[in-house]
């Protein structure tokens, strides 16, 4: 009786829950779920706190139970929080200020029985990408999280990126995206991976950094979905009725060799009150036959 009445909120959400396991079933390629998520770093004086907020998001990401979550603005103490209640996932990311404990990370959790890495690497924002530095005007030191993962299914490869640029530089927005548009799809045996780019990029669509991104040939995997549900905007500034004037800054990018089924601004609350200061991006995607 559900599906038959108009859509509702509530029904597009429970569509979106189970549309990946209704693929598999059907014999179709196996789709995958990718869900990005700025989570905001631990401020004691926000309203609603990270802990006020933290049992709630991973109850939400529990619901919409992600192939793939890359997460930014993650403290280790947060990232092993989350980890402690989503123990059906593997996860990498370094501190951005050390290459280890110290300092945001993006990190990058994966479905642990459908996933086995092959890869695991970080690069920094910079002119030295190879080590912990702060590059051109930013105002903090931004990471670009990499893994390489091969489907337990199938054997399709994935090269699954997560980042967050700099919220102030605008030359170190634009050279991050020159970093991330000029990483080549990694391969193994000669075959190439399909990439998988997502994270809070603090810029808008049809600007310098997101077309550099585009150019490289990838997608936004919003622009090329079918469904598109929930809020433009992607930032909320903790208001659940704020969507940044309809401007999304947190985007999810595909490249060759992916689909997208559909896509959804998820806009959960707890009492009314949104869960991080982004609303999380979550996308359906699915392997297409070489």
């Amino acid at each position: 009786m559900i599906l038959a009445r108009a859509l509702s909120v509530l029904t597009a959400v429970l569509l979106l829950a189970v549309a990946p396991a209704t693929a598999a079933m059907a014999g179709e390629p196996a789709a995958f779920r990718v869900m990005s998520y700025n989570i905001r770093v631990d401020v004691p004086s926000d309203d609603p706190t990270w802990t006020e907020r933290r049992p709630h998001m991973a109850a939400q990401i529990a619901f919409y139970d992600p192939d793939l979550l890359g997460v930014q603005e993650a403290h280790s103490a947060m990232v092993g929080y989350l980890a402690g209640r989503l123990p059906a996932y593997d996860r990498y990311g370094l501190g951005r200020d050390d290459g280890g404990p110290v300092g945001e990370t993006t990190t990058l959790f994966w479905k642990r029985d459908r996933y086995e890495r092959l890869l695991a690497e970080t690069f920094w924002c910079s002119p030295t990408p190879d080590r912990p530095s702060k590059g051109w005007d930013a105002a903090y030191p931004r990471t670009i999280t990499r893994v390489l993962l091969r489907d337990r299914r199938d054997g399709r490869l994935l090269d699954v990126r997560n980042t967050h640029f700099d919220h102030v530089g605008v030359v170190a927005r634009e050279q991050c995206a020159e970093l991330v548009a000029a990483l080549a799809p990694a391969e193994v045996d000669g075959a190439p991976a399909a990439v998988v780019l997502m994270g809070d990029f603090n810029t808008g669509p049809d600007t310098a950094p997101y077309r550099r991104i585009l150019a490289s040939g990838l997608r936004d995997a919003r622009a090329a979905s079918p469904v598109d549900f929930g809020p433009a905007g992607t930032f909320n500034g903790f208001d659940i009725a704020d969507d940044n004037e309809g401007v999304a800054i947190d985007h999810i990018f595909i490249g060759p060799g992916l689909a997208v089924e559909r896509f959804a601004v998820p806009t959960d609350s707890f009492g009314g009150r949104v869960i991080s200061d982004h609303f999380p991006l979550v996308a359906d995607l699915i392997p297409l036959e070489p």
